[in-house]
């Protein structure tokens, strides 16, 4: 690789196997910077480079700088999660567990960012990195070692479910509570984001505070193939903050129904929730219900579907699955929650509470209404294609990096 002086990174980790839209987004944004010729090199883990790649998410380039985790790409099954039902709180054997397997994770991970570190204070010295764009443990992982090396840093802060301001020692590796006062600059996601940190931390939340402009895909794929098939898709992290069971309650209502006999309900992710989802589908004895897992091109999917719905409990917006929903012109079903208004409003969607019934009654409407889904699903891929763009936060994104004059 080239040594150029003042280089520009974009550091994205994900150990965990899985990955979500902010891996999506920034892998995205990434070709585009190098289809551009611009300068920037992209830090990665292997086993997030390998499921990006064989999602057709990220094209190979040479400025990808890899450090080895290994990981073959496929998605890491995860197990389910709870308590014994039998009781309130957690046994004392329960919690001598958890505290052990917590103290494991601890450890392992220890190490991995111990071989990490060397691994970036290396490649920062040799690449001249005086800059960095760090998405989740891309900033976690890397924030004291640019504040040693005098590297500058933006922070991406994508959490919506969870703040992640742990303190604790076990959890330092997956808390932003450090690296959020060491950024200099902290992009939120959306504006509800810089309330809810600026409440949790105070004075502690540093660094200039800017929000994204706006999410995107690439939209090479996302385009509505017509006739459209009697699909619904709930896609998503399968996990309780995107309401996944939900959805199969709202599933229970309308396959009774005999309009809803030819409907295929498609459930496309995994999570913690997948195999007590699974386990429900069968005990009632749903037979138009697809589990597709973590499917690798979702457009395949959402070209031919009519109804995607995304139920989140604290904010759609700007989802990127939901996005691409709406590029392919679905009637969109979804939680009125958080600033989900900034991006689906009643002009192009249907906007419900967390109730399965009213879920069922969108469904049912945009089933039943001539008309409706088609002019909801026009002005929804008008709205993102126009509004949503790659164009758009490149522009933003090398104004924000670049250096002073």
């Amino acid at each position: 690789m080239k040594e150029v002086s003042k280089n520009r990174v974009l550091c994205v980790l994900n150990f965990s196997g899985r990955y979500g839209g902010a891996e999506k987004r920034y892998a995205t944004l990434f070709n585009r910077l190098m289809a551009d010729g611009l300068d920037f090199y992209l830090i990665m883990n292997t086993r997030l480079y390998r499921l990006l790649v064989n999602s057709s998410i990220l094209l190979p380039h040479e400025r990808i700088v890899l450090f080895h985790d290994g990981g073959s790409g496929v998605p890491r099954k995860v197990k389910s999660q709870g308590v014994s039902p039998t009781s309130n709180s957690p046994s004392v054997q329960l919690k001598v567990i958890q505290f052990l397997g917590g103290l494991k994770y601890f450890l392992r991970t220890f190490f991995l960012w111990l071989r990490f570190s060397f691994f970036f204070v290396r490649k920062a010295k040799y690449l001249r990195v005086k800059k960095v764009y760090a998405v989740w443990q891309g900033g976690i992982w890397i924030w004291m070692w640019c504040k040693w090396m005098g590297i500058r840093m933006v922070y991406s802060v994508n959490a919506s479910e969870k703040l992640m301001l742990y303190r604790d020692v076990v959890k330092f590796f997956d808390s932003q509570y450090w690296v959020l006062q060491y950024a200099q600059q902290l992009d939120f996601l959306s504006p509800s984001l810089v309330c809810a940190y600026q409440e949790a931390m105070g004075t502690k939340l540093k660094g200039d505070k800017l929000v994204t402009p706006c999410s995107f895909i690439d939209y090479t794929n996302y385009f509505a193939v017509e006739p459209k098939k009697p699909w619904v898709v709930f896609l998503a992290r399968l996990e309780p903050i995107k309401n996944p069971m939900l959805f199969l309650e709202v599933v229970n209502v309308l396959i009774k129904e005999e309009q809803f006999g030819e409907v295929t309900f498609f459930v496309m992710g995994t999570g913690s929730k997948l195999s007590r989802m699974q386990q429900y589908s069968t005990d009632q004895g749903f037979e138009n219900v697809v589990f597709t897992g973590l499917h690798p091109r979702p457009w395949q999917i959402l070209q031919q579907s009519m109804v995607f719905v995304s139920l989140q409990s604290n904010e759609n917006y700007p989802s990127q699955s939901l996005i691409e929903a709406m590029a392919c012109e679905n009637g969109v079903v979804v939680t009125d929650v958080g600033d989900t208004r900034m991006l689906v409003t009643d002009r192009e969607g249907l906007l419900v509470s967390a109730d399965y019934l009213k879920v069922a009654d969108a469904i049912r409407s945009l089933f039943e209404v001539e008309g409706l889904r088609q002019r909801l699903g026009k002005a929804a891929r008008e709205k993102v294609t126009t509004n949503y763009t790659l164009e758009r936060f490149v522009k933003w994104f090398e104004k924000i990096m670049a250096f002073p004059d």
